[in-house]
């Protein structure tokens, strides 16, 4: 792949925005088109100003999805995913156009790109290798992140170039883990760094807390809020209280039900296909505003969005219920920097609709995370064996320090920021 280059248009050296593209034999492949929230603005990927041959969304997640719409205003190409993230990311892109209308904001795409998109759209299976260009083929391999998370491996001539998007290498509750051990050879890899810098704790010892703290609130009369990402997490969560099982009814608010709904869609590919079922016909899902102020006449568990509290129904019941210390709110993923959850965590304080306050409320943070930790970083990397490794999607100074150590360890690691151009 000889002056073949990658160009990193977002997610390099930080997380959010992911956006790179990949110009081999006169072609350009871009892989995702993510947006960044942050407190001040929302950031988008660096514009890309070559014509695009074909486009790769490895999972519906907005820092991945939530800019591919814009394409379709000025650079239209043909968009390879799988059916789930496709379903799931029509999903976003609707609603993100909905908080704008709402919030009196103009939006980057409308629901003519949105169309458009769809349209242009082509929907894959794992291993089913699929001719995108010219000169490349893509295959996917399951991803074990969210439904329809894929790897993605491009063969050109005769290199492959392998990019991650997020993946989680062991099973969790609902997906099996990543399929790495099915990608055979590979020249090139593009890897998530996200924890590069820790392995996570034990998942069996963080759902025994995660549950304890849950009938810990419940035996002193108080209500449990759990932010949760609509995606993934909050199916993994609700299959936690379906195994373990609560004294107090369980509410699922925000879009977690569309997102079951869409788990339920495609069976073959989560783990758990009739536990889904069960949860569409059994949870008591928040399917207008005024059903809100029922959730909280009793003791409750209540599942609801957004995962890093920057708005959603999450922030209705912190308004009502966080100045009561027999409450809790159980933050279950990533809190990125800046935003309401994290400024949570490192100041004890949160902006509300009143103003700043202090919350009274317990607030504990569990770690479900869906991305590999770094000895599973490492693990993969060893098993793919890359000639070059390059690592995106990190924080500044974990995705520097765990370049120096796989260098260290004898591999070839670029760490690119963002506008920059890596020669492989």
């Amino acid at each position: 792949m000889s002056n073949y280059t990658l160009t990193v248009h977002g997610a390099g050296k930080e997380i959010g925005r992911s956006s790179f593209v990949l110009n081999a034999e006169n072609e350009n492949i871009l892989m995702d088109y993510g947006v960044k929230f942050t407190p001040e603005e929302t950031a988008y990927p660096v514009p890309i100003t070559k014509k695009l041959d074909a486009a790769i969304l490895s999972h519906a997640h907005f820092d991945h999805s939530g800019f591919v719409p814009h394409l379709y205003v000025d650079n239209p190409t043909h968009l390879f995913t799988t059916k789930p993230t496709l379903e799931l990311s029509k999903m976003l892109w609707a609603d993100s156009l909905k908080i704008a209308a709402q919030e009196g904001e103009t939006p980057a795409y409308s629901k003519a790109h949105i169309a458009a998109a769809e349209t242009n759209a082509v929907g894959m299976n794992y291993r089913k290798p699929v001719d995108i260009t010219k000169n490349a083929r893509l295959e996917f391999f399951d991803a074990g992140h969210i439904l329809g998370s894929a790897l993605s491996k491009i063969s050109i001539k005769n290199k492959t170039f392998v990019y991650t998007g997020d993946f989680m290498l062991p099973p969790i509750r609902l997906h099996n883990g990543a399929d790495v051990k099915s990608i055979g050879k590979v020249d090139y890899l593009m890897m998530e760094s996200t924890y590069g810098n820790r392995m996570h704790p034990d998942r069996e010892k963080v759902i025994h807390d995660f549950m304890a703290k849950i009938r810990e609130t419940l035996d002193r009369g108080g209500h449990v809020v759990i932010a949760a990402f609509a995606i993934g997490r909050s199916q993994e969560i609700l299959d936690i209280l379906f195994e373990y099982g609560v004294d107090a009814p369980v509410f699922v608010d925000g879009m977690s039900r569309k997102a079951t709904e869409i788990y339920h869609q495609f069976p073959q590919y989560n783990s758990k296909p009739k536990v889904v079922q069960r949860m569409l016909e059994q949870l008591n899902f928040v399917v207008h505003p005024g059903i809100r102020k029922q959730t909280l006449k009793q003791p409750s568990v209540i599942v609801t969005t957004a995962g890093m509290l920057e708005g959603g129904p999450v922030m209705f019941y912190l308004d009502k219920l966080h100045a009561d210390e027999r409450n809790s709110l159980l933050l279950t993923g990533y809190q990125v920097e800046g935003t309401k959850g994290r400024v949570l965590l490192e100041t004890g304080k949160i902006e509300l609709e009143t103003g700043l306050v202090e919350p009274k409320m317990e607030i504990q943070r569990f770690d479900f995370s869906a991305h590999s930790g770094k000895d599973h970083l490492i693990k993969t990397i060893e098993t793919l064996s890359p000639e070059h490794l390059v690592l995106i999607h990190g924080d500044e100074k974990i995705s520097g320090t765990f370049t120096e150590e796989l260098r260290g360890m004898g591999f070839h690691v670029s760490n690119p920021g963002v506008g920059d151009t890596v020669k492989l």
